[in-house]
């Protein structure tokens, strides 16, 4: 965690300097639809999806008229259902997007994310939940793919980002389990052009 926070903070302190030429920032919202894929040899199964809310903070620093940089920090709620049970999962995720304009308005994304669990609980449909933190790994990667427009202070984005890693604690089985999530995003600009 000290490596990624890290390399944000130098990300932000040069956006300060004369390396970028445009950088700007602010408040971000939206909603994951994610689910979770299984797979185990030749198995392979997903889960249904659920919709969970996403919040945070996003600068971008651009180091040319159309290629620049755009870390975040967000507070993202991911995870399945099947049937009326749901897995809740909650992770602080750091993305680290390479952004390209395309056209003054539009752009794409495209990098790494980590993201790093806060909890985990499995709710039945009755309403009870458990606590299961403890079957899940701490430390999560993606790969994000998306696109966004830019409209004067707001911004919109569709992201989709699909897991990298094994997130459970399986102990000797070799089943894997990854994070999966479609992610709309509202964004508006506190500074910056």
């Amino acid at each position: 965690m000290k490596k990624i926070f890290l390399l944000v903070m130098v990300v932000t302190m040069l956006a300060s300097g004369n390396l970028f030429a445009q950088v700007s920032g602010g408040v971000r919202l939206g909603g994951n639809l994610s689910n979770l894929k299984y797979s185990a040899g030749d198995f392979n199964a997903t889960d249904d999806s659920k919709f969970g809310p996403l919040l945070g903070l996003y600068l971008t620093a651009m180091f040319a008229d159309k290629v620049g940089v755009q870390p975040e920090l967000v507070y993202s709620a991911m995870g399945s259902k099947d049937g009326d049970d749901k897995l809740k999962l909650g992770y602080i995720a750091i993305p680290v997007l390479l952004r390209y304009q395309i056209i003054e308005q539009i752009h794409l994304l495209l990098g790494p994310q980590a993201a790093f669990l806060l909890s985990a609980k499995y709710q039945e449909g009755d309403g009870d939940n458990e606590d299961v933190k403890d079957s899940f790994k701490g430390l999560d990667f993606t790969a994000v793919i998306g696109a966004g427009a830019d409209i004067d202070r707001f911004n919109v984005g569709l992201r989709y980002g699909f897991g990298l890693a094994n997130i459970i604690e399986n102990e000797g089985e070799d089943i894997k389990v990854k994070n999966n999530a479609f992610q709309i995003v509202v964004g508006y600009k506190l500074f910056g052009e």
